[in-house]
């Protein structure tokens, strides 16, 4: 497989993942506006200034955004911002135009299926704007995009043969997924310690609940926890829990069985830097606990996972990719 073939294949998985927790992250968020449920504020902070800042923090786009928009932090130029920017390369729509410029160039590797299903995602997402988002629903504009990622993941299941293509594109799927769900739990949790008072207030209730659904996790955690919602409950969910598509564990152990298979690696020797670093990092998910996290410090174990997916990142770009 040519390295120009590998890395469209690769970044195909990680565009379409990107698309898809984008549009959830936004529309969590913005219900959480609806229900003036805001994330915690300091003194003086415009609430709605604080609920949009922590979106752009999720992303890392507070410069970038600051400097396109006179009137930073009001609904429309951030819905405007993550949906359709193309200058932004993280959109919704710059991430899905991406995926399909990549999916014709290996037109011979994928399905006829998966490369309509990504015509018609990106057709079915330029057809709108922010004004025409904001007149009829943003929740039906952000479920479409949802339901356009998963019908490409479910195509691709069925209809695309485990073999190395397949691998890159779902090596690029799952490290996404793991670096989005570490970034996501990072900045809330964050924004959850900011002047808080009391634990597991009502408000602290409602954005563990928000944390959740971002990661489209709400109903699977409530199933295995039906007593409440805890930060250490979230937390052992969405980072250590192996069985749950959506937790970093999951995400990683996934990710690197995908390099072993490109590989041909069956032993634990890796045979790569790329491998080396990902096996790493999935020993120490399937292996700490949630107690251990917490006394290292949430937002530093988060902060470290998060670099160690983007370095896993580069080492597979230069084992594969670079050409």
């Amino acid at each position: 497989m040519l390295s120009r073939e590998a890395d469209s294949m690769f970044w195909i998985g990680r565009y379409v993942e990107r698309a898809d927790a984008t549009a959830r992250i936004v529309d969590v968020q913005y219900h959480s506006e609806l229900e003036g449920a805001f994330p915690y504020a300091q003194e003086g902070d415009d609430p709605q200034r604080a609920l949009w800042s922590s979106i752009l923090a999720i992303t890392g786009d507070d410069e970038k955004f600051a400097a396109q928009y006179e009137d930073n932090h009001i609904e429309r130029n951030v819905l405007d911002y993550f949906a359709f920017r193309l200058t932004n390369p993280n959109s919704i729509t710059s991430c899905v135009s991406r995926a399909r410029e990549n999916a014709r160039r290996v037109r011979e590797m994928i399905s006829s299926e998966m490369y309509e299903a990504l015509n018609i995602f990106y057709l079915e997402v330029t057809r709108w704007n922010v004004d025409k988002i904001l007149d009829a629903s943003p929740h039906g504009f952000f479920s479409q995009v949802k339901n356009s990622s998963h019908l490409f993941q479910g195509i691709t299941d069925r209809t695309m043969p485990n073999d190395e293509p397949r691998a890159f594109l779902e090596c690029g799927l799952y490290l996404e997924r793991a670096e989005k769900t570490a970034r996501i739990l990072d900045v809330k949790y964050h924004l959850l310690q900011r002047g808080q008072a009391e634990l597991n207030s009502p408000l602290d209730q409602h954005q563990w609940t928000a944390v959740l659904k971002s990661v489209g996790a709400f109903e699977a955690f409530r199933k295995a926890h039906r007593l409440g919602i805890s930060p250490a409950q979230v937390v052992s969910f969405l980072v250590l829990n192996p069985n749950f598509p959506s937790s970093m564990c999951y995400a990683i152990d996934r990710a690197e069985r995908a390099l072993r298979s490109i590989s041909g690696s069956k032993g634990r020797i890796p045979t790569n830097r790329a491998e080396r670093l990902i096996g790493r990092l999935h020993s120490d998910l399937a292996f700490l606990t949630t107690e251990e996290i917490l006394d290292v410090g949430l937002h530093d174990f988060l902060e470290e996972v998060q670099s160690r997916c983007n370095e896993i990142g580069i080492a597979i770009s230069e084992a594969y990719l670079r050409y």
